[in-house]
């Protein structure tokens, strides 16, 4: 009688798998932490070299029938970049060829500081297109010599610098009221300039910097009579580390999880843009979160 037993999960061999077996597991594990790894470096990469271009048409029944079609390139969050990558940004800027650049913001970085390359952005992008710009919040950090050399080279090459305060855009006799702040509705200069609003205006757009003010920017405005329609802002950089199925995780002035990250929000009949930005701020990289262009076409909806 035959009292030979196979048996399975011995001691020696407690998975009760071959040699042959084992190996091929390994084999298969360290292929998909390759694989893994190869996926996260590759879109690193990608997030800190690509710029993305978000294009949105805007309908609204209130702008004005001269502004149909009238495409706004908004840049935010430049961080005084510089380099090549300047050259790839200007020819994605210049092919959309926008009427309006609106500058949302940080253009110099306040950790690593670098004026002259800030300035040198801003010249080439003022020959593509008629530019309007609020200052981020390193750019109020910057030394007040420094500030200054900004505010010269945008005079000097016809970029509007609003600091609280609007101007008017206008064509073929039609206008729009813009208005730029670089201070909270309910701190700093923000209330002088909620009080100087002209009411009734038929449609309104804003720069701001900070989105986490939209809720606050709207209300106020209202209280003062005015009204926002159409609320361009940057800062947040898209939430720096993009969550699948969750968004952003960590944005300055929100926190983590911020709700206002990138592209389009609404609180009843006024929406906001966001912009991820074009830059960096010291020595913090994105992932799953490439940089970001908004081209925005108003639509006046009038016949």
């Amino acid at each position: 009688m035959n009292t030979e037993e196979k048996t399975w999960g011995t001691e020696l061999n407690p998975g009760g798998l071959s040699h042959d077996k084992k190996h091929n597991r390994r084999r298969r594990i360290l292929i998909i932490i390759g694989v893994l790894l190869i996926v996260i470096i590759s879109e690193f990469f990608r997030s800190n070299l690509y710029i993305s271009v978000e294009e949105i048409d805007y309908l609204n029944k209130d702008i004005p029938k001269a502004f149909n079609n009238v495409k706004i390139v908004q840049i935010s969050d430049y961080h005084n970049h510089g380099g090549s990558y300047d050259d790839r940004l200007i020819d994605k800027i210049k092919q959309e060829s926008p009427d309006y650049i609106f500058i949302t913001g940080d253009i110099a970085d306040s950790i690593k500081t670098d004026i002259d390359k800030a300035n040198s952005f801003l010249q080439r992008i003022s020959a593509v297109a008629e530019c309007y710009l609020v200052w981020g919040n390193h750019d109020h950090r910057l030394a007040a010599e420094d500030l200054n050399k900004m505010r010269s080279c945008c005079k000097k090459y016809g970029i509007t610098v609003l600091e609280n305060e609007f101007t008017t855009l206008t064509r073929e006799g039609q206008s729009i009221l813009l208005v730029g702040s670089d201070a909270a509705p309910d701190t700093g200069k923000g209330p002088e300039l909620m009080r100087t609003l002209p009411s009734g205006e038929k449609f309104v757009m804003w720069l701001h910097h900070f989105p986490e003010d939209f809720e606050k920017i709207v209300t106020e405005s209202e209280k003062r009579g005015s009204k926002v329609d159409l609320l361009f802002c940057g800062h947040a950089h898209g939430g720096l580390i993009g969550v699948p199925f969750v968004g952003g995780l960590y944005a300055p002035g929100q926190g983590m999880f911020p709700k206002y990250t990138s592209g389009r929000y609404n609180i009843d009949d006024s929406t906001m843009l966001v912009s991820r930005g074009v830059g960096n701020s010291g020595w913090s990289l994105r992932w799953a979160n490439s940089f970001h262009l908004v081209v925005c076409t108003l639509k006046s909806g009038q016949t």
